[in-house]
This record gives structure tokens, sequence and C-alpha cells, in this order.
């Protein structure tokens, strides 16, 4: 049987600058993609950290709006507050009907702070939180803590409202006070039942009670108006926003 002989098979020996040249060729792209890779994210990240910027910012304006709103109705309201004291503080026999029933409106009507919360709660929850820088993420965190304390005195004050409706229903007539809420003809007979010293001791302490809550919430409402108006001054300028609304 003839045999056959392959020739022998002469390889050349690699150097070791050759490995070397290889291994930073290799070394260099995967460096390389993983920059290239890295840019990307944070170019999306920019742009998605604009994008929330500028729905957060219009959260944040109609927030300071509404907040502007209720500290004007709250002085409203303490003005309220003090003229009805000066009326229960006084001689019974002096007391004008219209004028008691005019500034007790006031009391039972509640406009508690509805925070525009939408885009900050988006943020938070989905973890974008991380798309912005710190001092940002500061005073999001701080008007997050800030509204917590709003609401909590906005829901004090509700439970004191009640209160004083509870006590008012014996009083005085709905009826009237419902007219006048409306801006309607007042048609009804406008009683007043505070005919005793402990029952007019009682009405003067539950709308001093009622003062002293309308007073807190309005602290609370100057803090959540400044830190937002805050937050909108660093959003603009981190975002160059200024223009565009």
């Amino acid at each position: 049987m003839e045999v056959h002989h392959h020739p022998d098979l002469h390889h050349k020996n690699k150097k070791w600058k050759d490995y070397l040249l290889e291994f930073l060729m290799i070394f260099l792209a995967v460096t390389m993609g993983f920059i290239a890779e890295n840019i990307r994210e944070h170019i999306s990240e920019h742009k998605n950290a604009h994008i929330l910027a500028e729905s957060l910012l219009e959260d944040l304006k109609k927030d300071t709006a509404s907040l502007h709103t209720l500290l004007t109705y709250s002085n409203h309201k303490m003005k309220a507050i003090d003229s009805l004291l000066e009326i229960l503080h006084s001689p019974r026999s002096s007391w004008d009907p219209k004028s008691l029933y005019t500034n007790l409106v006031p009391l039972f009507t509640a406009l508690p702070f509805r925070s525009t919360d939408g885009t900050i709660t988006q943020i938070k929850t989905s973890g974008t939180l991380r798309y912005f820088n710190q001092s940002l993420v500061n005073i999001i965190n701080t008007y997050g803590v800030q509204l917590k304390k709003t609401e909590y005195r906005d829901e004090v004050e509700d439970k004191g409202t009640w209160i004083l409706g509870n006590f008012n229903f014996d009083m005085v007539n709905s009826e009237v006070s419902t007219d006048i809420r409306l801006n309607k003809p007042v048609t009804h007979e406008m009683y007043i039942n505070v005919n005793t010293k402990p029952l007019t001791d009682k009405m003067i302490n539950l709308v001093s009670m009622i003062k002293a809550f309308r007073f807190r919430c309005m602290q609370e409402y100057s803090g959540q108006l400044s830190i937002g108006e805050k937050l909108i001054a660093a959003l603009e300028k981190e975002y160059g926003l200024q223009d565009s609304h």
C-alpha cells in the first residue's frame, strides 16, 4: 500500500509585539464602543431631561398661580374673620345680621391647595430623577417635602371647618349663607340663635380656631410658593427655557 506523506506545515511564530498589537486593537475597539454608547445614552438622557423639565415647568407655573390665588383669598378670609370677631365681641344688641352672615360665609369656604404633580410623580417613580443635576434634585425633593406640610395644614383646617359648621347648623340659617355664597338675593330669615354668653364664647373660640388654622395654611402656601419659584428659576436657567415661556 502506498503511503502518502503530507508535507510539513511550517508556521511562523508570532512575535510578542504582534500579540500586543492585536490586544491593543481589540481593547481600543471595545473602549471606543463603550464610549460611543455612553455618549449616546448621555445625549438621550439630556434630551429626555429637557422634555421633563419643560413639563415640570408648566406644572410649577400652574402651582404658583394657584398659590397666589390662595394667598389672595386667604387675606380676604382673614379680614372676614377679624370683622366677625369684632361683631361677636360687641354687645349682642348691636349685631347686624347681614354683616354677621356676610363675614361668616368665607369661614365655610375651603379652597385646599391641589398641586399639579403629574410630572414630578412621573420623575420620581420612573427613576428619571437621575437625569437632573444634584442641585435640581435637591430643590425637587424639597418641593415634595413642603407639599406634604401644605396638604396636612389644609386637612387640619378642613376638620376645623366641619366643627364650626356643625355648631352653626343650630345657630344660623344655612339658606341665607347659601344665598350669599351664590351672590343671590337673600330671601330667607337671618336669624341668629347665639343668644347667650356661653354660646357666644364658643362661637368666638371656634372662629379663632379657624383663624389660627388659616394663618398656618398661609405660612405653608408662602413656603410652597417660594420653593416653587426657586425651582422654576433653576429649571429655566439650566435648560434655557426663559425665551420659550
